[in-house]
């Protein structure tokens, strides 16, 4: 594995990301009456043969996704990736009832979209709150495919030396009725001026 930021930039961030993601599993907690557990966030810079495996083991493994696309003074995606057979569990989990399945695949891009909305926006805007800058987004996709064909547009938005900072964040509930990851995607111009951003942010947290 390839490191590019420091233990403490790697701190920073991973501080940053956990609060966002911290107030994001309240809310879904209220949505589906479950406790949501957040995993400890595991950053990876890796190349993208390598992230694409860890995202999904095959590539045709079938995957259910939201996507959101940000800019700003670093840009990306970030992706809340479901296994499909877990995504429909979660329609469930959100309806609080027991529907059929084809009543659930007719609801699930909604559904889905709705919780990806929440997620994403509440990582993306901690990342904006705490550094002091105007992220971007465009308005979440929901996407269905093998994990290649999911990761396809991303590998091309990205393709400048092919190494990518992986930012995985698991969440569950007890009884793992809900299970999914939003995983963040920095291209290697982003993640410089990423960089950059962490650094004031350290500097403000250590005072004069």
């Amino acid at each position: 594995m390839i490191s590019i930021l420091s233990e403490l930039e790697q701190d920073a961030l991973l501080e940053v990301l956990n609060l966002g993601m911290g107030q994001a599993a309240d809310a879904l907690s209220g949505m589906v009456a479950e406790e949501i557990l957040l995993s400890v966030p595991r950053l990876y810079f890796l190349p993208w043969e390598e992230a694409a495996e860890m995202i999904g083991p095959g590539p045709t493994t079938r995957m259910s996704a939201v996507r959101q696309r940000f800019t700003g003074p670093f840009h990306g995606s970030t992706m809340l990736i479901y296994p499909r057979e877990r995504s429909l569990e979660l329609v469930r989990a959100l309806l609080r009832e027991e529907i059929p399945l084809e009543e659930c695949q007719e609801l699930e891009q909604e559904s889905l979209t709705e919780v990806g909305n929440i997620l994403l926006n509440a990582c993306l805007g901690s990342l904006a709150n705490i550094m002091g800058v105007e992220i971007l987004c465009d308005l979440p996709a929901f996407l269905q495919g093998t994990r290649d064909a999911l990761l396809a547009s991303e590998r091309a938005l990205n393709a400048d030396n092919g190494i990518v900072l992986l930012l995985f964040i698991d969440f569950t509930t007890k009884e793992e009725t809900v299970k999914g990851h939003v995983v963040l995607l920095f291209d290697a111009w982003s993640i410089s001026r990423l960089k950059r951003e962490l650094a004031a942010v350290i500097r403000r947290f250590e005072g004069p």
